[in-house]
């Protein structure tokens, strides 16, 4: 029957059982050796047929028996490496029954104990949590590995620490929580985690960088996109140049009241309005009204500094938007009466021709010819008949030899 005190684990069924009948011992310092001693039992009439030693670092042996319901085994066996082995004998019968034992060279079974972050910067009045990691050791041989936890240094001034879960069996995660007050002294803390199981002890240390708590008051901020504009030449009278800028209202820390929304420093003729008025910022989002501003020929170039102004109770907050105004070209103006008066004069002396001839073919017309002063044409045509006339000096006048009487040159008059 197995000893007590023997740290090892065992799959045995109540027909077959198999157990170490002593702890390893170390017969050779280095390279390391163990001697083991091994026992099996199975029901009468039945026999052990074998047992499977496995050592742990790759090396097997199979030990044949015959005819024995009982039956114990010493085995030596030498480590090339020094590490702990987990060694495990498994016992047959002759009906087909296994069973196993493992047992581990050192009997406290190891473990692994990480922290992180390994640094926590909070406020007074703040929680801080860190992770616990909690492995085991290749050499458990399958068996669970308790590990308690606890926090070894004692708490600053205010703070109050919580592990979550305080003790588990190997590999397990447990949550630190360390929870501050508003009276906790500002600065660097050291917090010592320990492990155990058994005899084996593991120390983890994180450090708390507690910093002045800051009261935290609702503000908000503006920002114009695009912060500059330029209105670019333009000819009078084209209509007013309208340009526009988005202003943002960026919540801080929860704000959520209106804001209202003005602006100035606008020069004389610049107009300036808000597409919202009064915005309200969701808290700790953003919300935005466009800024229009319309510029006529009549402002003066130049760079202007449009001031916008938000204000929220006593929260009082601005931005700028610069504007530059470009110089307006005049455009050419025109006098339309002198057009009219030049398309009357056109007009009559293309109708006049036609009104002429139409007159003409409805009766003579005597159309006076005025004789220059000094110089007598020698041939003047009838103006009846076309045919050439005779000037007689003696009436100072043309005449017709056709009958149609005399006429003076440039004159209607005849006889």
């Amino acid at each position: 029957m197995p000893r007590s005190g023997i740290d090892f684990s065992s799959t045995a069924t109540q027909t077959l059982q198999v157990w170490f009948d002593a702890a390893p011992q170390l017969t050779i310092a280095y390279p390391h050796a163990y001697l083991f001693n091994v026992a099996a039992k199975t029901d009468s009439g039945l026999s052990i047929t074998r047992l499977h030693w496995d050592f742990g670092d790759g090396s097997t042996l199979d030990v044949p028996f015959s005819g024995q319901s009982q039956v114990s085994d010493m085995r030596a066996h030498q480590y090339a490496n020094q590490a702990n082995y987990c060694i495990t004998v498994t016992a047959f019968d002759n009906a087909g029954n296994t069973a196993s034992v493992s047992v581990s060279l050192v009997p406290n079974f190891d473990f692994t104990l990480t922290a992180s972050p390994s640094t926590q910067n909070i406020a007074q009045g703040d929680t801080a949590t860190y992770n616990m990691a909690v492995g085991s050791s290749p050499s458990a041989c399958g068996k669970p590995v308790a590990v308690n936890l606890t926090v070894s240094t004692p708490p600053p001034q205010g703070v109050t620490w919580v592990l979550n879960p305080p003790s588990g069996n190997a590999p397990f995660t447990s949550t630190l929580q360390v929870q501050t007050a508003t009276a906790t002294p500002t600065g660097t803390y050291t917090i010592h985690i320990v492990g155990t199981n058994a005899n084996v002890i593991h120390t983890v240390t994180v450090n708390l960088v507690v910093s002045a708590h800051v009261v935290s008051t609702p503000d908000f901020t503006l920002s114009p996109a695009p912060n500059s504009l330029l209105v670019p030449t333009q000819s009078n009278p084209q209509p007013d140049r309208a340009n526009s800028t988005i202003i943002t209202i960026q919540s801080i820390n929860g704000f959520n009241n209106p804001v209202s929304l003005s602006s100035s420093g606008n020069p004389s003729g610049m107009t300036l309005s808000f597409t919202v008025p009064t915005p309200t910022p969701p808290p700790n989002e953003i919300v935005t009204s466009t800024l229009t501003i319309v510029t006529p020929c009549t402002v003066s170039p130049g760079s202007y500094a449009i001031h916008v102004q938000g204000v929220s109770g006593s929260l009082v907050r601005q931005t700028a938007v610069t504007i530059t105004v470009s110089a307006c070209t005049v455009a050419p103006s025109f006098d339309i009466l002198p057009l009219i008066l030049l398309g009357g004069i056109v007009g009559l002396l293309i109708v006049i021709p036609f009104l002429f001839i139409f007159l003409r073919r409805g009766r003579p017309v005597v159309t006076p010819v005025l004789m220059p002063a000094i110089v007598v044409p020698t041939v003047v045509p009838c103006p009846v008949c076309g045919n050439p006339m005779v000037f007689v000096d003696h009436f100072q006048k043309w005449h017709c030899d056709n009958g149609h009487g005399y006429f003076r040159l440039y004159s209607t008059a005849g006889t």
